[in-house]
């Protein structure tokens, strides 16, 4: 592209007649990022006026060969909306008879065509717009120069907000691809703030097509008739897989009736093709990004997720488990009616809540954000720690909170809020079952950041990650960057610059690590609009991961600084030493003391503020 915008330069230096700048030998056809000392910049950008002087009419020349380059991109831009618009229409009218008369399934295929056109376009136009962006900044410094990182930043914005409308209009497969890669680390900051603001909500599908899915699978329409003594035909929400209903039981109970939207298998099936293809197009066009892992994680969850008996069977482990957790009472989930599920259709308690991270209505009912975020935050840490089994999709639209109780004055003193709660969490669709050496060795990287060891979090990070992830682990889980400086720096010092390095990171190592990492970050990402700090969250976390490591025995005393492996059971030398373990005990009954004694102290010092305000202005 250079070499040829060089040429229409001098084609245009003798159409204007500045002969001696076509001809002029001092100076190459075009030099790295720049022609004829001029920035290549003829998308966009200006012609600035270079340092060494140049042949009479270079300026005006260079000014006019970049707006003809804008003209014709410009031109082409339109030749394109056009025929995608024109292509669409087409699409439509064609199948539009068969589609009118045709079964769910034909009918969710047909609908696949203009999200996999969207999908298509924004993918080719986002490509072009990178690779161009590659090309005009050939040369530049990327690693320290400002200006390219400012303009790239805006790139990300801009291609991210149009990922995120692309997905909101697709609905389905596509917000939950969206929600799955915002969720990592790894995506450019941009993505990850833009696709933020998907919230897994989706137009309801048409009343007919809901009865006809109930009497598809309950058998029959007397039979749905005599199981509920009504039924709201308005959907209370819908999300990109099924929607739910409010209903009654011939009983007088109030249920939630969820029912999978008719033909999603085959809708799924054509999407994930398409996310497929363009995957192996992204690595194909820029070969750092690895992004078939990411794929292959998303399909085995929808996989498992489009069976709602998965969800039933998950659901009565998940009520085990937070009894056997002591948190029953704390964490809720809805009772489900077995005997009226199907694999398409569950029918459960109805609870009535507010949104996990809805700060402004949880503070009208009295009831503290923050330590609705520490509940959360102590919940997961019991599951990934010391139980190994976590809830696979936890962002706020599957987490609501319910008050519990009278407000009470008492309870603010004590406990910091003046009414109680109860977690309630939703869709137990997929979980993530870890492996007893993999959760003892996360339970012992946690304590050793709270120790500031960083020798163990090196050799326990490099044990889980390899040699490559053991540098970079410690610091994704215990450091939070604020603004895109912080990131930068943080992104130099573990040694990953750019998404294609943390995608090949992540690539070569185990999955269920990635998705512990995922549901790290989204936890943290929850916790924190509730007002729980980093700190708050490593204290937490590393009560609970003493609590899940292995005992001290013996023949567990290893040599060296290598870590051991018996019967599944992993120990570092270090958390072998009882006076390690000592000094870990110590260090977090001082932790708790201060943060109860700080809390309370807050609180007080609180009141009498509230006091002394009331009693010199009222």
């Amino acid at each position: 592209m250079r070499s040829i915008f060089a040429r229409v330069v001098r084609y245009m230096a003798l159409l204007r007649g500045h002969s001696e700048f076509a001809h002029s030998g001092s100076y190459p056809l075009y030099r790295g990022a720049y022609v004829y000392g001029y920035p290549y910049a003829p998308y966009g950008g200006s012609v600035s006026t270079p340092s060494a002087p140049l042949p009479r009419g270079a300026a005006v020349v260079a000014a006019d060969a970049s707006a003809l380059a804008r003209r014709v991109y410009a031109f082409v831009a339109v030749v394109v909306r056009r025929l995608y618009i024109a292509v669409m229409a087409s699409a439509f009218m064609a199948g539009a008879t068969s589609v009118a008369a045709a079964t769910d399934t034909a009918t969710s295929l047909a609908a696949a065509a203009p999200r996999t056109l969207r999908a298509v376009v924004w993918a080719l136009r986002a490509s072009l717009s990178y690779k161009r962006f590659q090309a005009s900044c050939y040369g530049a410094d990327t690693e320290h120069d400002e200006a390219y990182q400012a303009a790239l930043s805006q790139l990300h914005t801009y291609w991210a907000k149009q990922l995120l409308a692309v997905c909101r209009r697709n609905g389905g497969v596509y917000v939950k691809a969206g929600q799955f890669a915002g969720a990592f680390g790894g995506v450019p900051r941009e993505y990850r703030t833009v696709l933020s603001q998907l919230e897994d909500r989706a137009v309801p599908k048409p009343y007919k097509m809901v009865r006809r899915a109930l009497e598809r699978e309950l058998g029959g329409p007397e039979r749905v008739d005599s199981i509920f003594s009504s039924f709201n035909r308005r959907a209370t929400a819908a999300a990109s897989l099924a929607q739910v209903h409010k209903a009654k039981l011939a009983d007088g109970r109030e249920v939630a009736v969820k029912v999978q939207y008719p033909g999603l298998a085959s809708s799924v099936s054509a999407d994930l093709a398409t996310m497929r293809t363009l995957a192996a197009a992204a690595s194909a066009l820029f070969p750092d990004i690895k992004l078939k892992w990411l794929y292959e994680d998303l399909a085995d969850k929808l996989k498992v997720e489009l069976d709602f008996r998965s969800e039933i069977h998950n659901s009565r482990r998940f009520q085990m488990v937070l009894a056997e957790a002591g948190e029953w009472g704390r964490v809720v989930v809805p009772e489900l009616h077995e005997g009226l599920c199907s694999s398409k259709v569950l029918v459960m308690e109805w609870i009535d809540g507010s949104k996990i991270t809805d700060v402004e209505a949880l503070q009208r009912q009295g009831i503290n954000p923050r330590l609705v975020g520490r509940q959360l935050v102590k919940l997961f840490g019991k599951l990934m720690f010391v139980y190994g089994y976590v809830h696979g999709d936890p962002h706020p639209g599957n987490l609501m909170v319910r008050p519990k109780g009278r407000p009470s004055w008492l309870r603010w003193l004590l406990r910091g809020t003046r009414r109680g709660f109860e977690i309630v969490v939703l869709d137990h669709g997929t979980y993530l079952e870890v492996a007893p050496e993999l959760r003892q060795q996360f339970c012992q990287l946690w304590c050793a950041a709270v120790m500031r060891d960083e020798v163990t979090q090196t050799d326990i990070s490099t044990e889980m990650a390899g040699e490559r992830g053991g540098r970079v682990l410690p610091l994704l889980l215990t450091q939070r960057a604020r603004n895109v400086a912080e990131e930068r720096a943080l992104r130099e010092r573990i040694g990953v610059r750019t998404l294609g390095d943390m995608t090949s990171l992540l690539s070569t190592v185990s999955r269920n690590l990635v998705e512990l990492l995922r549901v790290v970050t989204v936890v943290r990402t929850a916790s924190a609009a509730l007002g729980v700090t980093m700190a708050e969250r490593l204290q937490i976390y590393s009560v609970v991961a003493a609590g899940g490591l292995p005992p001290v025995a013996p023949w567990w005393r290893w040599r060296g600084r290598e870590a051991g492996t018996a019967d599944g059971i992993y120990l570092h030398r270090s958390f072998a030493s009882l006076g390690y373990r000592t000094k870990l005990k110590c260090r977090l009954v001082g932790l708790g003391i201060w943060s109860v004694g700080s809390s309370v102290l807050g609180r007080l010092l609180g009141t009498v503020v509230a006091l002394v305000e009331e009693a010199l202005f009222t």
